[in-house]
Formats: structure tokens, sequence, C-alpha cells
């Protein structure tokens, strides 16, 4: 009998980040499996518009969460929610980490504070634990998180990596022959931890005249920004605001060589940019500073550059990689396309997941039984 899951989400249903879709992929990717998977977006459902109130709430709701297989909760909020009917849950608990959750609530929290405090907040170590205490099963999405979970003495067994992927056939391998219009590319958000800074300082050092940069994610919020970037540099830059994924393709196959320019720092570290695969499909090379997981991967595929994460160090790589031949960055590209192919795949990530929950379905059963 195929196994029947609720996928909890502390997104609302419109919501567009790459947590949600994630979630989504992960939900399309099982029911190739014939694993069936229902959503609760907690923002949607009054009065679990709260997760303090969704997690006093979420007993009442036990009759529905009853007739499913395994419960998929999406973040440490959604792992909360069910904590106070956890003892009376008979279905197993999937947690969904995304990263350091306190590592990356201590850099928000310096973030908003100018630097005045980098202490995670009390709520987010609160629901964390409660996630944490909730779950059967840990998913995370890089290896050093999978590793800190293990040195605070969570069993591995209890530990499995689901990468953030790629649909290969959205993001289809175009070959990188001629010159393409840019000679760099930058999509995604514009916080702090994404390391712009970093960039424009290091494109300003870059002599004249300057190769080409496309950089798209730009929202109401970026728009100075967006004109710093347009007065600084003028016509050298192409800047283009948030945009849907097929439009977005078809800009990306206009580029080179793509930047993740992220800063040093635990909850980086820790985190796996969905861009990274995306960029990568297309078999294009990646530039990327040595803060993550995404360093190991451009050095085995030899697929790109890998950069200290200072504006000098990212200037250096940025001049080596805007003179090499066309030939090479084909090659690069190439190689880049199979990275993806072989880790990034969301039918092959999500054909592990099935694997795994029906591994974990079953075991249940036996011990119900």
């Amino acid at each position: 009998m195929n196994p029947v899951g609720l996928i909890i989400s502390a997104a609302g249903a419109g919501d567009k980040s790459a947590y949600s879709h994630r979630l989504r992929q992960l939900a399309l990717g099982l029911e190739q499996h014939s694993i069936r998977c229902d959503f609760l977006f907690l923002p949607d459902n009054p009065p679990l518009h709260k997760m303090t109130t969704a997690s006093l709430f979420m007993p009442f709701r036990l009759k529905k969460l009853r007739k499913y297989d395994f419960i998929h909760c999406g973040d440490e909020e959604a792992g909360q929610s069910i904590f106070f009917c956890r003892p009376l849950l008979q279905c197993p608990i999937i947690y969904d980490v995304h990263g350091d959750v306190l590592a990356q609530s201590a850099l928000a929290n310096k973030v908003r504070s100018a630097g005045r405090t980098s202490a995670p907040l009390l709520r987010v170590r609160a629901f964390h634990r409660m996630a944490l205490e909730a779950a059967d099963h840990l998913l995370v999405v890089s290896t050093p998180q999978k590793e800190a979970f293990i040195r605070s003495g969570i069993p591995a067994e209890r530990i499995t990596l689901v990468r953030n992927g790629v649909d290969l056939n959205l993001f289809r391998y175009v070959p990188l022959t001629g010159k393409p219009d840019f000679s760099f590319g930058y999509v995604g958000g514009f916080q702090t931890w994404q390391g712009i800074d970093n960039l424009v300082k290091a494109f300003e050092t870059m002599p004249e005249p300057r190769p080409r940069m496309l950089m798209v994610g730009f929202g109401k919020e970026d728009q100075p920004v967006k004109r710093a970037f347009q007065e600084k540099f003028g016509s050298a830059v192409h800047l283009v605001d948030r945009t849907d994924q097929d439009q977005l393709v078809g800009l990306l196959r206009s580029v080179s060589i793509f930047i993740i320019p992220r800063i040093e720092h635990q909850a980086i570290r820790h985190a796996f940019p969905t861009k990274f695969a995306e960029y990568a499909a297309l078999g294009r090379p990646v530039m990327v500073n040595d803060v993550d997981e995404t360093a190991n991967f451009v050095n085995k595929y030899g697929c790109g550059w890998v950069s200290g994460s200072t504006p000098e160090s990212m200037a250096r790589s940025m001049m080596e990689a805007a003179a090499m031949p066309g030939q090479m960055l084909e090659q690069m590209g190439d190689r880049a396309r199979k990275m993806a192919e072989e880790n990034f795949s969301w039918e092959r990530i999500c054909a592990v997941y099935a694997g795994l929950l029906r591994n974990i379905v079953s075991s249940a059963s036996r011990k119900s039984a």
C-alpha cells in the first residue's frame, strides 16, 4: 500500500521562496513514486496564523493528522506546531532542517541590530528544540549540517542528506558557444549575507572596460541598491527585477560565468544555495567563495573557481575568469552539467527520499503491529 503524507509549511500557499520551492518539488517528486502528499499551510489556516497558537490548536486537528502515514515538517516552526500532539500521533515525523537554524537567527539578528547582538532569538531556540523533540527523522541539505548533528549526539541513522535540487528539464543544458551577452551573472537576494557589497567592491577594482554583468532579483525593497549599481557601473551592468522562472532561465542562458559571492559564517557553511544547482544545470562555470560545501563540488568537478570571500580575492578570480578562452569555459560548463545530473537532479533526490519514507513508514507499522 502506498504511503500518504502531510507536508506542514510555515509559509502561505502563495509563497515563492526557495523554502516553499523545495517543499513543492519534494511533493511532486514523491508523487512520481506513488507517494501522495497533502499540504497544510499554517498562515492560511486561522487560528493557525501565528506559530504559538498553531502549537496549541494543533491537537484539535489530531483526527485529521492521524490519517497520514507520515508528517513532513518544513522547518522548525512547522515542527514546533505538532509538538504538543506528538505523544498522541502514531505516524513518523520528519523535520526538514534547511541549515543551522540557530546560526541563521544569530546572523539575521546581527544584521537587524547593526552588529549590536549576534545571539539567536530565544523564540527560534525554543522552536528548534521542540521540532527536534517531535521528530523521528531529520533531513539536512548539507554535509556540514549532518556532521554537526552527529557531533551533538543525534545518531547518524536518524539523519538523511536530501539536498536542494534542480529541474533538469526546465534548466536545460545549453552549450556555451560564441560570446554570450554577459561575462558574469548573479541571481538572488541582496541581503548582507549574500555578499553583494564584496561583489560590488570586487567588480569596481576590475580595469576598464569592465566585462558586462547581469544581476537579477531586485524587489521593491532593493530599488536603492539597484539605483546605486546603475550610477556606479552604468552600461557595464544589466539590472533586472524579480521575474518568473521561464523568463529567468532565458536570461541566464545569456551568461558565461555565474557568481555566488556569499560571506563567511556558520549559517552559510551549513546551508546549500539552490541557485548553485540551477547555474550548473545550464552548463555554465560557477565561481563560489570558500564558505560552504559548493566549494568542494567546484574543486571536485573542475567546473569553475573557488575564491576567498574578500573583495580582493574575488577580483583576482573574476579577472582570471574573464580572460579564460571560450573553449575552456565550455569544458568547465560541460563538467558543471555533469555535476548537476549526478548530484542535484530532483528526480534522483526524490527517489532517495521516497525510499527513505517507505522504510520509515514500514518500520513504524511493524512497531505498532
